[in-house]
């Protein structure tokens, strides 16, 4: 509704915050419900998946550094999340040596 009236910041803002709030609160939500379940989860991250996080931040950061925005750019984010989420599906992680 706020991009459709060019509020740009209004906009960024929402997904930026909930953005935050997935990270802050649901991540660390599941890890106890799966704590709970009997599931083996933590917060300790791969060198794939931290590498990837980086590299998001920078992307979305290069894509507001103008403040301004266009289809173009839309569409880069679109084929920056496809990207993001194939690499996932055929990414196996190494097994650690306690398991």
């Amino acid at each position: 509704m706020f991009a459709v009236k060019d509020k740009l910041d209004i906009t960024i803002g929402v997904a930026v915050g909930s953005s935050t709030q997935i990270s802050m609160f649901v991540i660390p939500f599941c890890v106890v419900v799966g704590w709970c379940m009997g599931k083996e989860m933590d917060l300790n991250f791969q060198l794939f998946e931290t590498a990837t996080l980086f590299i998001t931040v920078l992307v979305v950061a290069f894509m507001m550094q103008e403040g301004t925005s266009n289809y173009f750019k839309g569409l880069m984010l679109i084929l920056c999340y496809l990207i993001v989420a194939a690499s996932f599906f055929v990414h196996v992680d190494p097994k650690s040596g306690d398991d």
